[in-house]
């Protein structure tokens, strides 16, 4: 009778404790049978590095004078550039380009694109067309000495330059013997090209 009573009570306080908490009694008494499952995220973290690139290359530069026929040029095309010399993680190699600029006034902005290549890498970039990448003679008759500046925005590369962003400042200087129209002349250059990109590690 005693034993009866003590089971009596306890599922008592357990009706009540149910009724107070608002919860069925079932609730009160009964324990899960599995804990609650938890789901995992996953979590692949791409690594970079900065890397302070420097290269310097000499070579020949191909130019077309465009405009009126016999009349001084109106726009200059870089149909090629091509040089030898070295940079950061691609050592000995080379740089190829083409662009072009106005020839309107002593000073004018250029565009173009280009690459560095070597040790089985490839760095791809494209001049930013703006007032800060320019090409500027030193006179304003030919012949005469024209140098370039600006920025080269960074747009993709290979090998150990996979993945890479980043920008690129510019400086080089080469000779211009005639700006009339019609003409083409080939020319010695010389630049280097500095700046930090990111890559992929």
């Amino acid at each position: 009778m005693n034993n009866f009573r003590k089971i009596l009570t306890v599922g008592s306080v357990s009706t009540a404790l149910a009724v107070a908490l608002a919860v069925p009694v079932s609730a009160a008494i009964t324990r899960p049978n599995a804990p609650a499952s938890h789901s995992v995220v996953v979590s692949h973290a791409i690594k970079t590095k900065k890397v302070a690139f420097r290269g310097s290359y000499k070579g020949t530069i191909a130019l077309l004078m465009v405009g009126p026929a016999g009349q001084a040029a109106t726009t200059v095309k870089v149909t090629s550039l091509r040089g030898r010399g070295t940079g950061t993680y691609v050592g000995a190699g080379a740089i190829s380009a083409t662009g072009s600029a106005a020839a309107s006034n002593q000073c004018d902005e250029l565009s173009g694109l280009g690459n560095i290549t070597g040790a089985g890498s490839k760095l791809i970039f494209k001049v930013v067309t703006s007032a800060s990448s320019q090409g500027c003679a030193a006179g304003t008759s030919t012949p005469t000495s024209v140098s370039v500046k600006g920025v080269a925005k960074v747009t993709g590369g290979s090998g150990k330059y996979k993945g890479v962003s980043g920008t690129l400042s510019f400086k080089g200087s080469f000779n211009v013997t005639s700006n009339t129209a019609g003409s083409s002349e080939s020319d010695a250059f010389s630049a280097t090209l500095t700046g930090t990109l990111t890559i992929k590690s």
